[in-house]
């Protein structure tokens, strides 16, 4: 998926179809028999004395389409609409009435993989960025804290969001007679190699560090198990959310700096772990934003059905912000 934001001349407005593939042409890095395009005009916007047309452009390979149509078809359904999650986010946010006049509101969305930052400025879209950091993130370092499968770390990062009391994973400990004699085992081995340890003592040379020379090792790699208390959220997840962090830091100064944009009033955070506290703490800290808010289409101008059909959205409902766009769009299309 490509997404660009040409401007071209007012002149072009006369045959705006042909002056928006000639510009595809020249800036979307795919060949324009590979692709399906669709744009539409954003704005009319003032460049020193001349007018320009200011376009929001979108190409997707014809194979991403195909791969989409072929799980609709196999789930025995059919779409009159294909989008974007980015675009959708923005229908949503207009939907809910999210949006100001006179602000610019970065529309953060945080999915398993990947995150997207829209920029929405005086309700109109500016600049979008995908990063390459997503939940999958806060699940390993879950993993290796609390030593535990992908799918156990998954199920406490839900209840971390849903705030469900965490019982870490069971871990089986030896016998105190069985760690003695594996040390006593260990120690006899080592006249035979005097420089090597076997597996028994948890290392593999005598080269190694000392516990002492490591630091404190329960505050980088968690606690081994009956070793003091466990963590606390913030405290396992500081290092991917820092880097979460550095990367939206990165979008918001190309955006501010490289591109001479007015600085971000407000931030909408909305996906799976939006409602995780400590995420808005740190996004205030790193990025200097006045207000986080997390998306709640429940709490906005838009009306809802009864309350057994949106019970899920209504118990989390950041998570339903790209759906709730997307028939948004669907239903101002009809």
């Amino acid at each position: 998926m490509v997404i660009r934001y040409p401007r071209l001349d007012e002149s072009a407005k006369a045959n705006l179809d042909e002056a928006v593939e000639q510009e595809a042409g020249q800036s979307i890095p795919y060949d324009l028999s590979e692709v399906s395009l669709d744009w539409t005009l954003l704005d009319e916007v003032d460049e020193g004395e001349a007018k320009q047309l200011k376009i929001l452009l979108v190409a997707a390979k014809h194979e991403i389409i195909d791969s989409r149509v072929q799980i609709l078809e196999v789930a025995d359904l059919q779409s009159s609409i294909l989008g974007v999650d980015s675009l959708a986010l923005a229908d949503a946010a207009e939907a809910c009435d999210f949006l100001r006049v006179g602000e610019t509101v970065a529309l953060v969305n945080i999915g398993l993989t990947s995150a997207s930052i829209h920029f929405v400025k005086d309700g109109i879209s500016n600049f979008i960025r995908y990063v390459n950091w997503g939940a999958r993130e806060m699940i390993q370092a879950i993993a290796k804290e609390h030593r535990c499968e992908y799918e156990e770390a998954e199920q406490i990062l839900v209840d971390i969001c849903s705030n469900t009391e965490v019982t870490p994973p069971a871990v089986e400990e030896e016998s105190a007679a069985d760690t003695v004699a594996e040390a006593a085992s260990a120690v006899e081995a080592l006249d035979d190699d005097p420089f090597g340890v076997p597996d028994a003592l948890g290392t593999d040379s005598l080269l190694d560090p000392l516990g002492e020379d490591l630091g404190d090792v329960g505050a980088s790699q968690g606690a081994l198990p009956g070793q003091g208390a466990s963590r606390g959220p913030r405290d396992i997840l500081s290092v991917p959310l820092q880097r979460m962090a550095s990367e939206i830091r990165r979008s918001f100064d190309y955006y501010e700096h490289q591109l001479y944009e007015r600085p971000v009033d407000r931030l909408v955070l909305s996906g799976g772990v939006a409602e995780l506290p400590v995420i808005s703490e740190i996004l205030v800290e790193e990025l200097g934003v006045e207000s986080v808010e997390v998306a709640n289409p429940a709490a906005s101008a838009l009306v809802l059905g009864d309350d057994v059909a949106m019970g899920p959205m209504l118990e989390h409902p950041s998570k339903f912000m790209v759906a709730l766009g997307l028939a948004a769009r669907g239903m101002a299309d009809l």
